[in-house]
Order: C-alpha cells, then structure tokens, then sequence
C-alpha cells in the first residue's frame, strides 16, 4: 500500500504512485488497529478503490450512498447531507458547489476532488461491450525478503530445518476494474518459511446491471449492519479521528487482497426492485482447523498438517428498505462446520462459541433528521444472548460535531467474524458509552476529543475478575497552510488487569494506568524536499523519528528516508510506527526495547503506467541482533484491451 506525495491531493490519495503522508489521525488509527490485533492488515481494497476512481471518476450526481462510502472519505453525516442538497437543490454543475453543503469544508473537498466529478453528467448505460473493454487493468508483483537467516531455516547434522519453504515472500495479482460495474481478477502470494505460492484467490463481480445491484463469485466479503453479525473489510476502533465510529461499507464487496482469513468463498448476490434490496450468499471455505487462526501460515510441518482440515460452510441474507435518508435492514448468518471448534477450558473462554454450528440474526437502521445522523444495530446469537449497539452523530453548529455511542455486548454472544466499535474489536462481554466532539476552532485549528467508560461483566484474557475502566483523548491538528500539518495528542487510560510476578500463586488484578504525548509535524520545506517528525512520550519511554522526501522538480524518481531512535522501557511496552514506501502496503513496526531504525525507499516511474518501488529497512535494538528488510514491488496499470499489454516494453 503505498506511499506518494506532498501537498494535501497526496495525504490520502495513493493514485499518483508517490510516497503518501496520511493525516496524522489515519497513521495512529492503524497503528492502534495493529497494536489491539498484533498483526498488520493485508486488506488495501478500499486503497484499490480509491486509486481506480483517479482514472475513472465517480459522478456526484449520479452516486448513491454506497458509492460515496466506498472511498472512505466522507462521514455519514457529510453523505446524508449532500444527498440531501442534491435532492433539494438539483445537481451540481461545479465540484466547488460543495462548499453550500453542511459539513463540507476546503479540506473535505481536497479530498474528494481526485476521484469525482459534477456537471450535466448522467449515469452512463454501459453495454456489455462496454464493461469488458472501457476498465483498467493492474498487475502489480511484490518481493520481499529479511536477509539475516534466522533459526527457523537452518538445518543442523541431527535435525531438519522448522520452516520447509524460502524465506523469500512473493505476491502476484491481476486486476480489471471498471468502477460502479466490474471487477475480476486473481491474486497468489507465498509466506516466508512455504513452499510455492500457498495462497490462490480470485473473483469475478458485477455491479448496477439491470436489477442486480450486486453478484458476486469466487471470493468477496460480507458487511452487515455496525459489524455484531459479520465485518470482514478494514475497519477502525478509538483514535483521534473520534467522528469516524460508524461502519460503513458496501454489503457484498470483491475480494482481491492477500490476507487469507478474512473473506468468503462462493456466491452471493443483492437484487433491487425500487426501495427494496435483497441478497443472499453461500460460501464454502477450508480452514486450518482453528477459527480464531488469521495467519494463514504453512511454514512448519505442523502447521501444513493443520491446513484444510476444518469445512466452513456459511449461508446469510439481507433484507432492506431504503431511502435517500434512512434505511432498515434485516440479516441473518449461519455457520456449519465438520468438525465441533471452540471448546477450550480457560474461564474467560467459558461464554465463547463451541459446536459445529452458530447462527445469528441482526435488525440495524440509520436516519437523519436535519442535523441528526441515527445509527445502530441489535442482534441475537442462537444461545439467546443479544449485542447492541447505537449511535447519535450531531452537527451542533457550522463548526462543532457530536457523536455519543453506546454499547452492550452480553459475555456468552457469539459471531465468528464479528467486528464491531469497542474496547476490544470482537463484541462479547463489554458495555460502554463513548462521547466525543470535534470542533474547529478556526479555519486552520481543529480540535478532537472524546472519553469512553466501559465495563467487563466477566473475566477477560489476562483479567481474573469482572472489570472495567475509562479513556480520554484530546488531540489539536493545526493546518496554516495546504504544505503543512501539526499534530497535538494526549490520551490518558485507566484499565484492570491481571498483575505481573512470580509471588501471586492466583495473580490478582491491579489498575493499570497508561499516558501518552504525541506531537507530530509535516512541511513542505522546497519544492523538492518534504519533512516529518515525530516525539511520542510516554512514563516508560519514548520514540522519535525524522523523515525526508526528495522529490526532483521531474518527478520521476522520488526518494524517502526515515531514522527512529526508540526507548520503550521493556519488552512489554511496545510502541508502533507505521511506514508507507510501498504501494498497498501498511507496514507497523512494534518497537520495544531500545535502539534505533533506518528506513529507505525509491519509487521510479519506468514509463507510462509502470512504476518500480524498492524498500529497505534496518532495526538495531541493543537486546537483541540486528534485524532488516528488502521489498521490491513493480506495478503496470494500463486502460483499455488487452493488447495494450504489447506495449509493455523498454524501447
């Protein structure tokens, strides 16, 4: 995923292949995503989107709510109110018209301007013809290796090598997309430690033909309602982007990323008839007998016995009405397996699914009211115990928002692919009740804050007792001008856990107490030459880090560096960075310990639509050996037949 530009068109936009400088507030919502899993995420769909609509622009007056959600730039409230306008007022015939619509400011509509567009535009009535022949293709291949061979690969004179594969990773993919219409394409990846390209995956979808809204085949990904029943595309918890806690995302959706846990395989497909939508889907999938396990390795021999050894089978529909202003879903899911799963004997484990079989159902809704945004789902497990979950987004004044959310996730519900707003992102035994507000208290200063009380009926995974705790947030993003960002954070949080040492023979839980100062600077300093810094300070430690982007006045070749020096106080206070040099990937590094970290990269636009990357990284931390890694990434992207593929050449 990948990393491009300066100048604010290029903190969100990775469509022009440069090194990108998210805002300061989606950095630390996936780096806090990577702590609370520990793991990084694979799914760049909504990056894949986003770039598509570069080349071929979503009409904003022929878009529908889904559309606008897709790019994941606009917030409920913003959708509800433009469509809204659009409906009063007509359609637009300039994109600066926004600036008339409730919620929209200069920033917003920075934004959105790469990838829509206005005018006496409509929905163009594309042919079959049109869907194979008017899209864009992508074939994009990736390299990586850490150079140090670590223990896993050596083999001794009494016994093998742990790991049976190469270290080296790999991952191809090809893709067509016609945006709003079709998509298909393939992806196969190898794991450092397998043998051969482990994981295959492809998909063909079809989007807005006659009355089929959406149909799905091969592999794609399912998102209903607030995320109790099943969300299986990115989605964010708490962090300084405190308005962003409703889920949004389009029901049925492709799959064309490498992560190999979080979709289904088989059918699926939603009809339209006026207000009404309906979808259906089956899938059928073979699991590492584990269905909690998302790593989707197969290094070791263990580990391939495990492969394929537990059948999933998924059925689940959707009924919904819905109008410019509100709507009302019914959803169901069923999960059969061929092997009883669950079942482990640890207290907090008690209340969590065991069986061959697990079935849900969900009611969730959303409207507005002039400047009230109403959201929220209520589901039921088969066992009988319910999850909720509601939401209140208000524009108070022109530069002040709202948001109150409120949980409450009984101890025993259950749902294999659940990912709802919370403390922890699988909704089970937790309530809670979460304020925030955002205010821009100038043209250039905005301020975000928000405070959430929750509670832990039962026991948690290290937490011997029912508990609870709270967390604040303020955080201050100053933008004087489109080349500059300063960002401001304090977060401060109370938890209950269980205690660490040797003499508790039953370790009792204890309050744990956690502070953090973030400051974060970004500036154009020359034409060429873009910076940013990062202090984050906490009681046990702190990590610092300088990053230089060179850009040549010709952009064809751009260079990023990055040095991070780091304290953390110990092994179990990790603190997390993200790096973006490659295109698609979002690579957090843990950093614990002590030492330091130097990064670098060149993206190179060989020609027209092919472009090279090439990443190096290095940590030294004073504890243990040093640690680095080397991607390369190629990318062509051509329009049209398939017999612009000749054109890929070097004369």
């Amino acid at each position: 995923m990948a990393g491009k530009g300066i100048i604010l068109s290029l903190l969100i936009c990775c469509h022009i292949h440069t090194f990108a400088q998210l805002p300061a507030a989606t950095e630390e919502q996936l780096e806090n995503r990577a702590a609370q899993r520990e793991e990084d995420t694979e799914d760049d769909m909504q990056e894949q989107q986003r770039e598509i609509t570069v080349k071929h622009k979503i009409s904003l007056n022929a878009a529908d709510a889904g559309m606008l959600r897709s790019l994941g730039i606009l917030s409920s409230l913003q959708i509800s109110n433009f469509l809204s306008y659009r409906q009063q007022m007509g359609k637009l015939l300039s994109i600066y018209e926004l600036q008339a619509v409730p919620g929209f400011d200069e920033e917003t509509i920075r934004k959105l301007l790469p990838h829509v567009q206005t005018g006496n535009d409509l929905t163009p009535h594309y042919s079959w013809y049109d869907y194979l022949h008017k899209g864009a293709h992508t074939l994009l291949l990736r390299y990586g290796r850490q150079p140090e061979k670590s223990t896993e690969y050596m083999t001794t004179d009494s016994t093998p090598a742990h790991y049976l594969g190469s270290p080296d990773r790999y991952m191809l993919r090809y893709r067509y997309q016609l945006p709003g219409y079709i998509s298909w394409g393939a992806v196969a990846e190898k794991d450092a430690g397998e043998k051969g390209m482990d994981f295959l995956s492809a998909h063909l979808f079809i989007r807005n033909y006659k009355c089929i809204k959406a149909f799905a085949m091969g592999d794609f990904t399912v998102n209903m309602g607030q995320g109790l029943l099943n969300w299986q595309s990115l989605a964010f918890g708490k962090g300084p982007a405190v308005m962003q806690v409703k889920r949004e995302g389009e029901l049925l959706r492709p799959y064309a990323s490498s992560g190999e846990f979080l979709f289904y395989r088989g059918t699926g497909i939603t009809l339209q008839k006026g207000n009404w939508q309906g979808t259906a889907f089956i899938s059928w999938r073979q699991l590492d007998g584990n269905i909690t396990n998302s790593s989707g390795y197969h290094r070791s021999a263990a580990e391939i016995e495990k492969r394929h050894s537990l059948t999933q089978l998924t059925t689940g529909g959707n009924i919904t009405y819905e109008k410019p202003l509100w709507h009302i879903s019914f959803n169901m899911i069923r999960q059969q397996y061929s092997t009883p799963v669950g079942g482990r004997a640890a207290p907090y484990n008690m209340f969590a699914f065991a069986g061959k079989q697990l079935a849900a159902v969900s009611m969730d809704y959303s409207f507005t009211w002039r400047n009230l945004h109403c959201f929220g789902e209520s589901a039921v497990s088969d066992n009988g115990q319910p999850g909720l979950l509601h939401g209140i987004l208000a524009g108070v004044c022109r530069n002040a928002d709202l948001v109150i959310l409120y949980r409450y996730y009984s101890r025993g519900y259950q749902s294999v692919y659940a990912d709802a707003w919370g403390e922890y992102y699988k909704p089970a035994n937790e309530s809670g009740l979460y304020t925030g507000v955002s205010i821009k208290l100038s043209r250039q200063l905005k301020l975000d804050a928000y405070s959430d009380v929750f509670r832990f009926p039962w026991v948690q995974y290290r937490l011997p007792s029912p508990g609870g705790g709270r967390e604040v947030l303020a955080a201050l993003t100053y933008t004087p001008d489109k080349q500059t960002e300063v960002f401001i954070r304090y977060i401060s949080s109370q938890k209950q856990q269980q205690a660490a040492g040797e003499q508790y023979f039953i370790k009792p839980g204890i309050t744990v107490k956690k502070q953090s100062w973030r400051c974060q600077v970004k500036l154009q300093a020359t034409k060429s030459i873009a910076l940013k810094s990062r202090v984050e300070v906490t009681p046990q430690g702190s990590v610092l880090f300088q990053e230089v982007l060179y850009t040549p006045v010709k952009p064809a070749v751009q260079c990023h560096i990055r040095y991070t020096g780091y304290v953390t106080g110990g092994t179990e206070n990790g603190l997390y960075t993200i790096t973006r040099g490659v295109l698609y990937e979002y690579a957090v590094s843990r950093l614990s310990g002590s030492g330091r970290q130097y990064q670098a990269a060149m993206r190179w636009k060989v020609r027209h639509g092919l472009t090279v990357w090439i990443r190096y990284q290095l940590t030294e931390n004073e504890d243990v050996s040093k640690k680095s890694l080397v991607i390369c990434q190629l990318q062509y992207l051509f329009q049209g037949s398939y017999r612009e593929l000749r054109m890929l050449n070097f004369r």
